[in-house]
Parts: structure tokens; sequence; C-alpha cells
């Protein structure tokens, strides 16, 4: 599975990211969320261990998604206040990941393991989505148009 991963994350991040250089970041994204979703039901419910690997496959589409946006996130903020963002959108990160890494840790005692691959694919239709819906394309954004 993590062979597969990086595989396909070496494989087809040039092609992707070049794909997102021309027909614009957020529909790139569009395309590979729902091949992650898809990786963690198969993670789920894959009734053998071909199926396991090809779910691993999948999950390498979530790092280029994630060099994507944070190609995004870049290009959104002003050149002035990127050290100042970085730092903001790092602290958030770290203490959410805090927070979720013991959320995890109780639904994978408690409730089941399954779930926790599940509550990815429910964060990303309640929060990831609705917020790039709500973003501007990146691609050829000037800071003159941030307004």
């Amino acid at each position: 599975m993590v062979t597969g991963s990086a595989l396909a994350s070496i494989t087809v991040s040039i092609p992707l990211g070049r794909l997102a250089d021309k027909i614009g970041r957020k529909k790139v994204l569009y395309m590979t969320m729902p091949l992650f979703w898809v990786s963690n039901v198969l993670l789920v419910w894959a009734p053998n261990s071909a199926l396991l690997v090809v779910a691993g496959i999948l999950q390498g589409f979530y790092y280029i998604s994630a060099s994507i946006t944070a190609a995004m996130e870049r290009e959104l903020v002003p050149p002035e206040q990127m050290g100042r963002w970085l730092g903001i959108a790092r602290l958030s990160r770290m203490i959410v990941n805090a927070v979720m890494a013991f959320l995890c840790g109780i639904i994978w005692d408690n409730i089941g393991p399954q779930y926790v691959f599940l509550m990815f694919i429910a964060l990303d239709l309640v929060w990831r989505l609705p917020h790039l819906i709500s973003m501007p394309e990146t691609l050829r954004l000037r800071f003159s148009d941030k307004k």
C-alpha cells in the first residue's frame, strides 16, 4: 500500500501539477479529492488484499492535492503578509492535528476503527469542500484582484 501510494504520487504529481497550472487548481482538486474518499472507503470495506493495494495507490492522490492546496495558499496571501500567515496557519494546523489525533484515538477505541477513515470523508465534505468552493481560483489571480 505504501509503495503504491508513493508510486502514484511520484508518477502523477507532475502531470497533475501541470494540469493545475493549465486549467486551474480548484478543478484539479475537485478531481483528486474523490479519489482519496474512494481510498478510505476501500480501506474500510475491502474484501481482499488486492483492493487494499488499490486503496494505497489512491491514497497517493491525497499528497498531490496537498501540494496543490499549498500552492493556492501561497497565491492567496500577499508577499508582505506571508510570514505571519504561514505562522498562524501552521500553528492552527498543529493544534487541529493534536485534537484530531486525540479524537481519532477515542473513536478508534470506543466506536470502531472504520469510523476514523469515514470521518475523513465527512470532514472533507462538510469542511474542506465548502471552503474550496468559496475560494477564488488562484491561477490568474493578481493581488489587486483580492480586495
